[in-house]
Formats: C-alpha cells, sequence, structure tokens
C-alpha cells in the first residue's frame, strides 16, 4: 500500500504526515528469571531481558496505523526446555513484529487487519512470558445497539508463548482457519452476559459455542461475583463435550481480602481451551481443564490480600490451590502463591511459586518459580 494511498484514507484533509507526527509510543522493558525443579529430572534454570515497543498513529483520525515489537534474549541463563518458552526456536534470541494494522473506526464500528493483540475466549494473549500470543486476524467491533458490543472476526495465524512456532507467524488450523462471533450484553444492572461461537472447519475440535453470565453486587462492606459458564465443543472424529463451570468471589473491603472459588465439570470428551489461557474458570499457572480429560472435574480455592489495608500500599499477596480429578478417579493438584509489588506507576514486580503434583495427568510433578520486573514507558 503506497504512502498516497495511506495519507488519503485519513480524515477531513489530514495527511499521513500529520498521523505519524501526533502519533503515540508506550510499551514496556521486561526482565524474568525462572526455576523449575521437576521430579526424576533435573532444575532448569533461566531468565530473559526484552519487551514491547507500541506506536500508533494519532487517534484524531478516522484510519489509524499501529505497530508492536516484542524483543527477548537471555541474561546468564539459558536452560529452560520448553516448560515456558522465554525465546524462540532452538532457543534463540528474538524479535518480532506482532503487531501490524490498519484499524477504522466508522461511527460505532471499529474494523482492524492485521497483525494484533486479542482476547476472546478462546483466543488470547495468555501473557506469561516474555512475548504474549499475537494473531493475524480481520476483526470488527461494533456497538450500535445500546449496551451491546458485537465481535466478528477471522483469526488465519498466531504467534507468542502457547503457539506452535513462537518466534513466526503460523496459520490456525491449516487453510481453513478460525472464525468467530461474539455478543456481550451489560443493558441489566449489575448483570454481564455473553455468548461466543469459534468455528474450526476440519479441526480436531470442530467448534464451540460458549455461555457466560456474571453477576456482581457490590455493598457497604463487601462485593461479591457469581459467575456461572457453558461450553459445548464439537469433536471432527470423536465424542462431543460439554463444559460445566460456576464460581463466587467474595471481596471483603475493611480486610482488603478477597475469597474465590470456582468449579468446573467435562462431559464425554477432553475440553479444549482455545488458543491461549482459555476461559475456564478453573485453571492454575501450570494444570488447566483440559488436563482433567473427558469426564473430569476441576476445583479450585483462592485466597487474595491487598496490603494496603494495614498501609502496605502497592502489595498483594495471593494463595490458590486447584485440584484435578480424572474419569478414572486419579488426582491432581497445584498450589499456587503469587506476590505483586507496584513500586511506581511505571515499575512493578511479580513472583509466582507453583508446586504442581500433576504426573497423574500427564504433567511432571514439580516446584516452579518465577519472577518478573516490569517497566512501562
Amino acid at each position: 500500500m503506497s504512502l498516497v494511498v495511506l495519507s488519503g484514507m485519513f480524515a477531513e484533509g489530514a495527511n499521513l504526515v500529520d498521523a505519524l507526527t501526533n502519533g503515540k509510543v508506550e510499551g514496556y522493558v521486561r526482565s524474568t528469571y525462572h526455576v523449575h525443579n521437576l521430579k526424576n529430572d533435573k532444575t532448569y534454570k533461566d531468565d530473559g531481558i526484552g519487551g514491547k515497543v507500541h506506536f500508533k498513529t494519532a487517534d484524531d483520525y478516522k484510519m489509524r496505523l499501529g505497530a508492536t515489537l516484542y524483543a527477548t534474549t537471555q541474561l546468564f541463563y539459558n536452560d529452560n526446555s520448553p516448560i515456558v518458552p522465554l525465546r524462540g526456536e532452538d532457543n534463540r534470541a528474538y524479535a518480532i513484529l506482532g503487531e501490524l494494522y490498519l484499524e477504522g473506526k466508522f461511527d460505532k464500528t471499529v474494523l482492524k487487519l492485521g497483525r494484533q493483540e486479542l482476547n476472546t475466549p478462546f483466543a488470547d494473549m495468555d501473557d506469561i512470558g516474555m512475548v504474549p500470543n499475537t494473531f493475524e486476524a480481520l476483526t470488527m467491533v461494533n456497538q450500535n445497539i445500546n449496551d451491546t458490543e458485537v465481535f466478528v472476526g477471522q483469526i488465519n495465524k498466531m504467534a507468542g508463548v502457547d503457539a506452535e512456532v513462537t518466534d513466526k507467524f503460523t496459520k490456525i488450523n491449516g487453510s481453513h482457519n478460525m472464525q468467530l462471533m461474539g455478543v456481550a450484553y451489560g443493558g441489566i444492572e449489575n448483570l454481564e452476559l455473553s455468548g461466543w461461537y469459534n468455528r474450526l472447519h476440519k479441526g480436531e475440535v470442530d467448534s464451540i459455542g460458549y455461555l457466560e453470565s456474571t453477576y456482581t453486587q457490590a455493598l457497604t462492606t463487601f462485593e461479591y461475583v457469581l459467575g456461572v459458564q457453558y461450553a459445548k465443543e464439537t469433536y471432527s472424529m470423536a465424542e462431543d463435550t460439554q463444559v460445566w463451570g460456576a464460581k463466587l468471589d467474595i471481596g471483603i473491603k475493611p480486610y482488603g481480602l478477597v475469597l474465590m472459588a470456582g468449579y468446573n465439570q467435562v462431559g464425554n470428551n477432553a475440553a479444549f481451551s482455545g488458543f491461549g489461557g482459555g476461559p475456564f474458570y478453573v485453571a492454575s499457572e501450570f494444570l488447566i481443564l483440559d488436563h482433567a480429560g473427558k469426564n473430569g472435574e476441576a476445583r479450585c480455592l483462592g485466597l487474595e490480600y491487598e496490603a494496603s489495608a494495614v498501609g502496605l500500599d502497592g502489595l498483594v499477596l495471593g494463595l490458590s490451590r486447584l485440584d484435578l480429578e480424572t474419569e478414572a478417579k486419579e488426582s491432581a493438584s497445584e498450589l499456587d502463591f503469587l506476590a505483586s509489588y507496584t513500586f511506581t506507576d511505571d515499575l512493578e514486580g511479580h513472583m509466582i511459586y507453583a508446586d504442581v503434583k500433576g504426573v497423574n495427568v500427564g504433567e511432571s510433578d514439580a516446584k516452579h518459580f518465577r519472577a518478573y520486573l516490569n517497566y512501562h514507558f
């Protein structure tokens, strides 16, 4: 696409030079350190440094150009196996243009074409390493109907931490790709409703229908969130499955506490969380609902503490436990401890410790430690 054509896309006589000059640059620098102690194996140590630089032309115009460069390399350690990939194929440092898109805003409709970040139930960034998932897609978001948002998209490729090839965009579902549509409605006080359909023609999982409802109530001293979810996943060459789920979060405001509980049950085939972290209520740092297999169950309990209640502003602590049970009554579990601290508006740190007992569901028994430091600009 020539510069003349691009310049003509900007509204009211504005030209491409003005749009670029008034554009915005933002991003972050990230460093991380990982230790993975696997039973009957060895202790893997790895680290990384890199980040993200995002540029978008000025928001004043109907058409916008955006681009994001992600990069990652090692500092001292280089022994991570594929547990949480911090670099590219063959463990090489790499940089990737994770976003490169043209975005148009027309009344209450936004169209975006190209590489982009997405957060939908079955295709999301899942930013757990150095470079998150990004997707090559055409998406449309429309808000013409009051209190309603409609999303329509076609996703062709992905790259990033959960992709088959982390440092290169490769096809999703071969030449058939994935089509998706979602509707979210918020016109009822305290209630959020959403429904999604994902089509993966001739894929192992051929289609996914997903419904979710969330009710939030805030009172003087506490608040609660009640959620229910349902997914119907059809398999091309095997029996279909269904997933039911419920969650309850209770926040006790004076003490800075949030209590969390979740439950999922799987039908006659394994659950599929999609391309990213997935939407299911019961999930942890390493074990997810997919591990429970067909006719499996999953439960989780958690506690989050915001220490500003005792004067330690910026400190958040979390403790959670996930339990899986397979059809054969074999069990797996994960205990997670998390700590986050906001040093300044621009600097934050995160620490995650996970004790995984996963040998019965195809994962190693292991103890994992990860630490991250992010500086935003």
